[in-house]
């Protein structure tokens, strides 16, 4: 889920969004509104802690700005796995998915061949719930049956972007977004993450030859060049770069977090409900190799260097 900086920054980005506009929309929701200075606080900082009032404000703005690109008939399927996936002490849970399960598949094969967004959307949730599965199989060490769960989940995200992109084909005017297509891809990915212990997870062979084979970094870098905020996915892309031992690609996504924000350049700085770079495992070849401290303190003066600038021509 997006975050509440993202969020934000991607309402600011509207064509007429001027800070005087996003307020009167702020107002129209709740009357007591944001403040300009704390909300332009929350638009340049990932780190800032949102109360639940303003995180409340922003994200009904925000559906109501951007809702999904879904049916809502099937839309509310998914919101619906989504109450029973988080419900806690429900003891017919279990049964209830399989039978929300049943009735997605029947729904699916009820469906017009040209209506390619209820097709996505309900192949998302079939993939999401064999997802859910992964990590139960792994703990009791059905290892055949885990395998078998992975190719379903990664089948059904599979169907997800050939309807996506038989959609966008054929309506390019109402095309679904570029977030949308990575999300799915990122999805399939975190099908061969999750299939491992933790603590191979990040040098598993299966795992690194389909990051290289499913062009993921480009995948990445599409998503952050439609919206070059979106510094969560920029981190992904230093976190398998690092994986994958490419310095080129390391100081690639580096260089766009930075320009995000200057804090990250600060490998301890962190985002808000995130942990930081530098104690996370997997970005660890690319801080020994690639972010050293000599890298980190020329890419601050760097840094330092374009601000000053930025500022004296703002001045002029």
């Amino acid at each position: 889920m997006a975050s509440l900086y993202n969020k934000i920054r991607r309402l600011k980005q509207q064509p007429g969004w001027s800070w005087e506009h996003f307020q009167s929309e702020i107002n129209s929701i709740d009357t007591n509104g944001i403040k300009l200075k704390l909300l332009q606080r929350y638009h340049r900082s990932p780190h800032k802690k949102p109360t639940p009032r303003i995180t409340e404000i922003i994200e009904l703005l925000h559906n109501e700005c951007f809702p999904s690109p879904f049916p809502e008939p099937v839309d509310r399927l998914m919101r619906v796995y989504r109450e029973l996936k988080t419900c806690s002490r429900y003891l017919t849970k279990d049964k209830d998915t399989r039978d929300l399960e049943a009735h997605v598949e029947q729904r699916l094969t009820a469906l017009e061949e040209a209506d390619h967004l209820s097709k996505a959307c309900l192949q998302w949730l079939l993939g999401n719930i064999e997802f859910d599965r992964i990590d139960s199989c792994l703990d009791s060490g059905e290892l055949a049956q885990l395998e078998i769960i992975k190719q379903r989940a990664i089948g059904h995200y599979q169907s997800v972007i050939s309807a996506l992109e038989a959609h966008n084909r054929l309506h390019p005017q109402r095309a679904v977004s570029v977030l949308h297509l990575y999300q799915a891809h990122h999805n399939m990915l975190a099908c061969y993450l999750h299939a491992v212990p933790d603590e191979k997870r990040h040098h598993d062979a299966v795992m690194l030859q389909y990051l290289r084979d499913s062009d993921y970094l480009a995948r990445c870098k599409a998503a952050v060049a439609a919206e070059p905020f979106q510094w969560s996915i920029v981190r992904n892309g230093l976190r398998f770069s690092s994986l994958l031992k490419d310095e080129a690609e390391v100081k690639h996504f580096f260089s766009l977090l930075t320009a995000i924000h200057p804090k990250f350049v600060d490998l301890s700085y962190e985002p808000f409900n995130q942990l930081s770079i530098s104690v996370m495992p997997a970005y660890q070849w690319a801080i020994k190799n690639v972010l050293t401290p000599h890298y980190l303190d020329e890419t601050s003066k760097e840094l330092k260097s374009q601000a000053r600038n930025n500022k004296q021509q703002n001045a002029a």
